[in-house]
């Protein structure tokens, strides 16, 4: 019964197969689509660690202490003293700057032995150049001191000077703690104030030598000077010690115009009639010059009014040489004193090529060297004249007296013949 049933259900399912066969070729099965390949698996790299605050803080503290360094080496002028060491340290700077690395630990640790190696140059410079500098400044201290010693400093300013002598003290301390720029600091207010001193003792012995004649002709312009010059210790005190120098120095300069100044007027008070008459020429360019440095002195050109006072004191003397040449002359002192004026004479003609050839500092001291011989030469002709002519005046006497004595005889003779 059973293999009936099965061969029945065989016998349909042929019978479908060939009923659908002869219907037509059936259409192609649709297409599934293809599941994807999954993807490889990923490697997944080993966690890596962000720096810490400490690790940054580190980074940032030696950053900082190169860039330090490297300023403090700028400011020492580190690339004119050492230019190779200088320029191995700023390569090492600038590694450090192109290679920062804060993402990672090791990157941040990597960037701070950087910025070290490029501190430890640059301060491994400061070191160098610091040894040159500080033997350098301690001669030019020490020059300076010297100087204001020599001016007068000690004897006139004893307490001044024992304040610059500090300053040196303490700059010297700040160079041992390696305080540098305190150190530089120091330094410079002691030169300045040795400086100060120094022009400052020569300005007031040069007032003390103008002081008489200046109150007697320009006593306005004496206390403008004195101004300046009290002006200058009031910004010592300030512990301006810059300012005080200027000061110094323009009081010095301003005494010294007064000085040429005074020199030129006293030489042309002393030629000025007989020069008229013998170089009036001459006299007048000198007045000129005389006149220039008086418009520079009220145009607060302190300089121009000294140095055109000085070559117009100069232009006076030479007026005066040739003056007391050409009365030394009118005297016959060239012959009467014919010692002396060929001295003068000597002395005279190299003034005056010195002077011809605009050598005015060579021509000055000449100039004023052979005027007192000229003069002594005139003085000599004189009294030999005056000597002479009391020689001829005796000699006139003896032969009036012998004239009158022959007269008298003349007479007595004549009695005694009566």
């Amino acid at each position: 019964m059973k293999k009936k049933c099965i061969c029945l259900i065989l016998l349909s399912l042929v019978a479908v197969f060939i009923a659908v066969s002869c219907a037509g070729t059936p259409p192609p099965p649709a297409t599934v689509p293809e599941e994807p390949s999954p993807p490889p698996p990923v490697s997944v790299p080993p966690s890596i660690p962000a720096p810490d605050q400490s690790t940054l803080n580190t980074l940032n503290d030696a950053a900082a202490r190169a860039a330090a360094a490297r300023k403090l080496a700028g400011d020492f002028d580190a690339s004119s003293f050492f230019p190779s060491d200088w320029e191995s340290a700023e390569s090492l700077f600038s590694q450090a700057e192109q290679h920062k690395n804060t993402s990672t630990r090791d990157g941040a640790q990597e960037s701070t032995a950087r910025y070290i190696g490029a501190a430890e140059a640059y301060e491994a410079l400061i070191e160098k150049i610091s040894v040159l500098c500080y033997e350098d400044k301690a001669k030019e201290l020490s020059d300076a001191r010297s100087a204001a010693v020599n001016a007068g400093a000690g004897a006139l300013f004893p307490d001044y000077l024992l304040e610059a002598d500090n300053a040196v003290t303490d700059a010297e301390d700040k160079y041992q703690a390696k305080d540098y720029y305190g150190a530089k600091s120091g330094a410079d207010d002691a030169l300045a104030m040795y400086s100060a001193l120094k022009d400052g003792a020569a300005a007031y012995k040069l007032r003390e030598e103008i002081a008489g004649r200046a109150e007697e002709l320009v006593p306005d312009v004496l206390l403008q000077v004195d101004t300046v010059g009290m002006d200058a210790i009031e910004k010592w005190k300030a512990k301006d010690y810059n300012g005080a120098k200027i000061g110094a120095a323009d009081a010095l300069l301003m005494y010294s115009a007064l000085k040429a100044a005074r020199d030129a007027y006293d030489v042309r008070e002393k030629i000025a009639e007989r020069a008229e008459e013998l170089f009036p020429a001459a006299l007048s360019q000198a007045d000129d010059v005389a006149f220039d440095a008086i418009d520079k002195w009220e145009a607060n050109d302190f300089k121009g009014a000294k140095d055109a006072a000085v070559t117009a004191w100069m232009m006076y003397l030479n007026v005066a040489a040739s003056t007391e040449r050409q009365t030394a002359l009118d005297l016959k002192a060239d012959t009467a004193a014919r010692q002396e004026f060929n001295s003068a004479e000597a002395i005279y003609n190299r003034a005056d090529a010195a002077y011809r050839g605009q050598r005015y500092e060579d021509a000055a001291p000449l100039y004023e060297e052979c005027l007192p011989i000229f003069r002594m030469a005139s003085q000599l002709a004189m009294e030999k004249r005056r000597a002479a002519e009391e020689a001829l005046r005796r000699a006139d006497q003896r032969v009036a007296e012998s004239d009158e004595t022959a007269r008298n005889a003349e007479l007595i003779l004549e009695g005694g013949v009566q």
